[in-house]
């Protein structure tokens, strides 16, 4: 699978993460934490129905103690991992 192949180019637990300048503009609004993001994108599971090919992975994280669910969507780079947004839901 495309997925697996891309994760093996770049492993995303070492990986340098960037932010798009859009997800600054959003981070006041839904009170996004920052840690939580690059959490999200190291451990978070794959969340298959918003990927796309080539290179547009969505993660998922839910955190118990805040009872917030992180929805990240990420583009795959040759060197580095980009964040191109985020929002979180209630719950899981």
């Amino acid at each position: 699978m495309w997925i697996e192949d891309l994760e093996k180019q770049l492993n995303r637990k070492k990986a340098e993460i960037t932010f798009d300048p859009h997800l600054f503009d959003r981070k006041k609004y839904w009170n996004l934490d920052l840690d939580k993001i690059e959490e999200t994108v190291r451990t978070g599971k794959v969340f298959e129905n918003k990927c796309e090919k080539p290179n547009k992975i969505c993660f998922k994280r839910y955190f118990g103690k805040e009872n917030i669910t992180y929805i990240i969507i990420v583009r795959y780079h040759k060197n580095f991992i980009e964040v191109k947004t985020v929002w979180p839901t209630k719950g899981r």
